[in-house]
């Protein structure tokens, strides 16, 4: 099964593989701002705290990566951030079977908030799968992001996405493809910028 992640990093993704947050130092930027997006969750702006709500999640979420089963389609968004990500970041795409066949995947969670987090945003809808079989392939609702009650949330508020627990922390290089270049168009978007 083909799953996809979108990233403004792909050249250091191509070079060192795609990293959880457990591969990066805890005092960088990336870290920190990673950690932050789940104080509320946490019940806690303290770092210390946020890693340990993350664990009592499921074992290994600081190890795990974020993917979906679909890229969105082209097109304008309502939600910036959605829109930011078609239109100007990279997608990679890795078959989880095959990780999960060459241990690289120890675990699958699916996180699921389309329905909480208009109840309760503090609630992460995470729950563990027995199997690559039991992921979701319906199409995403991708025009869900941009109604009114959504556009505060991270897109992942309203697409159902995977958390994929990787034994070293990584996907190793030679298990990545780049599915999608948007380079010309970030490097097109800075020199409008400059």
């Amino acid at each position: 099964m083909k799953m996809y992640v979108y990233t403004f990093a792909y050249d250091k993704i191509k070079e060192e593989g795609y990293k959880s947050l457990s591969m990066f130092d805890k005092d960088s930027e990336h870290y920190k701002g990673c950690l932050w997006t789940h104080r509320c969750s946490a019940n806690s702006e303290n770092y210390v705290d946020i890693e340990a709500y993350m664990e009592r999640t499921f074992e290994g979420r600081l190890r795990s990566i974020c993917a979906i089963t679909e890229i969105a389609p082209v097109t304008d968004y309502q939600h910036p951030y959605l829109d930011r990500l078609v239109h100007y970041a990279d997608v990679i795409s890795f078959d989880a079977g095959q990780l999960v066949k060459d241990g690289v995947v120890e675990a699958v969670y699916c996180k699921d908030l389309r329905q909480t987090v208009l109840i309760n945003p503090a609630f992460e809808n995470i729950y563990k799968l027995n199997g690559l079989d039991e992921i979701d392939t319906e199409p995403y609702d991708w025009r869900l992001c941009g109604e009114k009650e959504y556009q505060k949330y991270s897109p992942w508020a309203t697409i159902k996405h995977y958390m994929l627990v990787l034994k070293d922390g990584y996907v190793p290089p030679r298990y990545i493809t780049l599915e999608t270049d948007n380079s010309a168009a970030r490097e097109a978007e800075e020199k409008m910028r400059a």
